[in-house]
């Protein structure tokens, strides 16, 4: 299928769930994840923080494990006006305002991708999305922010998707510029490419 079509099933199939699925859905994400990757070989993890009005993965459950119990740097995204990311420390008492878009965001200083990727440390990136397919092609909200992003990681980053919903069989117009992911997290197994 074309990212378009799967783009506006999956939305819809999200805004289907109910709180208590997200939540549960969310937990097994978080659990696997905890359980299948190696979680304290990361210095640095990147993870977006979830938009509640679209069903998103509840990320915080995950950053929450983090501060608790890993010596891992967290880092989240902001969307600049110029739809490029900056990443920003993200600790427990680091505050946060939402955006246009309503996705919440650090109201503190970032840095640049570049400058986020300057580093001989092990980088993992949790990445949102709509829907993936068996070659760990992803389809996010088409505005490309993460694939800009992704595109300057280096061989020690590992780039994670997570999602609610199985692998779709192939993703039809992949773009070159569409950065592929390691390995995608849902609540029933961890896929690996």
């Amino acid at each position: 299928m074309k990212k378009s079509v799967l783009r506006k099933a999956y939305l819809e199939k999200r805004f289907q769930l109910n709180p208590i699925d997200v939540s549960k859905k969310s937990l097994a994400i978080k659990e696997l994840l905890f359980s299948r990757l190696m979680m304290h070989r990361y210095d640095k993890v990147h993870c977006f923080l979830p938009v509640k009005d679209r069903n998103e993965v509840d990320t915080t459950i995950i950053i929450n494990t983090l501060h608790k119990d890993f010596p891992t740097s967290v880092y989240v995204p902001k969307i600049r006006e110029n739809g490029v990311l900056t990443h920003h420390l993200f600790e427990s008492n680091t505050e946060t305002a939402e955006n246009k878009w309503g996705v919440p965001e650090p109201t503190t200083e970032g840095i640049s991708s570049e400058e986020f990727f300057d580093t001989d440390d092990d980088i993992l990136i949790l990445v949102p999305l709509l829907a993936f397919d068996k070659k760990g092609q992803r389809v996010g909200y088409g505005k490309g922010f993460y694939d800009r992003f992704l595109e300057l990681a280096t061989e020690n980053t590992t780039i994670a998707g997570l999602s609610f919903f199985e692998a779709e069989e192939e993703i039809e117009d992949v773009e070159e510029t569409d950065v592929p992911l390691h390995h995608v997290i849902t609540g029933l197994r961890v896929y690996s490419f």
